[in-house]
């Protein structure tokens, strides 16, 4: 038993507007609990074309729209309702906002398109617009960072936008012991890539490459959008749909940025020098991404983190002009961790060195542990 729940809403309308589902061969089954978003979509589409078929709509219309929530709302004070669906976090309806037009709305996480059907050209592209503006909903904090999380299956690729709390280069930069602070600073001030496409982060676990790659496109983000890999093996493993999948999706966008940058945490062991065969080829696609002809025109950055050393990665990643910055994340030295701590209202006086996620911990009274289990940045994020 799916513990899934639909939705569906008429309202009352003029005897021509209530007429289409009637006079369409589509069925409805609003009872159902065995349908899956795919097929619960399945009669907003067919109505929606079938308006378009007999009300002889020859013009259509697409925009994409951001929304926090998952609801189509007010949907009344759009038009004259003709079905609304609701399942999960998707809803869809079919509404007729003004004679001789017909739109099909729907939102799913974070995410909103609206394609309008006229009898004129003029008419589908106000349309379109208007109901786009309408239902855009700007973020809360305007310092937030927009990120898409991408995960593949098969041929097929699903985003998931959220906007994360994303911290200003100043507030993260006291993290890092001075050498990678002056490395990291210098990476985050540029505005526009050259000498290579790959971006590498290097170095021991809980040192705060992911914590670092929040504050990165933030720092970014008026130029290159960030995109998040979930599954970088399947990523690289898996020939080079999803990768496509994620170009066309950016460049279908009207408001694309000019870069962007796509994320692979943890994906070390698809570029160590002794990688296995099926590894191998995931460096392959990698390169060819990043140096090849598959990359060519995409304007596409992509950032790898590992905890691996970089004298274990295959050396044609760290090839100059493929590699536009190696950056190694190091632990604070036993005086600059005791300094970090007293800065943060602790004093103690460290014997060795520590990562940053070790200081955490001992600022929140907890044991210092060589390898702490708080997670930071993308990480935390993906465990909420």
């Amino acid at each position: 038993m799916s513990d899934r729940s639909i939705t569906t809403s008429r309202t009352s309308a003029p005897s021509d507007a209530r007429s289409l589902l009637r006079g369409q061969n589509v069925r409805v089954e609003a009872d159902s609990w065995d349908l899956d978003a795919d097929s619960a979509s399945d009669p907003c589409a067919d109505l929606f074309f079938a308006g378009v078929r007999s009300g002889d709509l020859r013009y259509l219309e697409r925009r994409e729209f951001s929304r926090e929530s998952d609801r189509l709302h007010p949907l009344e004070a759009l038009g004259e309702v003709e079905l609304s669906w609701r399942l999960d976090q998707r809803h869809q309806a079919v509404v007729r906002p003004g004679a001789g037009v017909l739109a099909l709305l729907t939102v799913e996480r974070g995410e909103g398109v609206a394609v309008v059907a006229a009898r004129t050209a003029d008419a589908a592209e106000a349309g379109a617009s208007a109901l786009a503006d309408r239902l855009r909903e700007e973020p809360g904090d305007p310092e937030d960072l927009d990120v898409s999380f991408w995960t593949g299956g098969g041929r097929q690729a699903w985003r998931d936008r959220r906007r994360i709390e994303a911290p200003a280069l100043a507030e993260v930069a006291a993290n890092y012991p001075a050498p990678v602070r002056a490395r990291f600073e210098a990476l985050a001030g540029i505005d526009e890539p050259g000498g290579g496409s790959l971006i590498l982060w290097h170095g021991p676990p809980g040192t705060g490459k992911s914590h670092a790659l929040r504050a990165l496109g933030r720092e970014w983000r008026t130029w290159c959008s960030l995109h998040y890999v979930t599954d970088p093996e399947v990523f690289l493993g898996s020939g080079t749909s999803y990768l496509m999948h994620i170009v066309r999706e950016r460049e279908d966008e009207e408001d694309a940025r000019p870069w962007q940058l796509i994320a692979l945490e943890d994906a070390g062991e698809l570029m160590a020098a002794d990688a296995r065969s099926e590894a191998g080829q995931a460096l392959s696609r990698l390169l060819n991404l990043t140096d090849g002809l598959l990359g060519q025109g995409t304007r596409t950055l992509v950032l790898v983190t590992t905890n691996e050393e970089i004298g274990r990665l295959h050396p044609a990643v760290r090839r100059p002009g493929r590699c536009l910055a190696a950056l190694g994340f190091e632990r604070f030295s036993a005086p600059e961790g005791s300094a970090w701590l007293a800065r943060h209202g602790v004093e103690a006086s460290l014997g060795r060195p520590a990562s940053l996620a070790e200081l955490y911990a001992r600022r929140d009274g907890r044991e210092l542990e060589v390898e702490s289990t708080r997670r930071f940045g993308f990480a935390a994020v993906l465990d909420g």
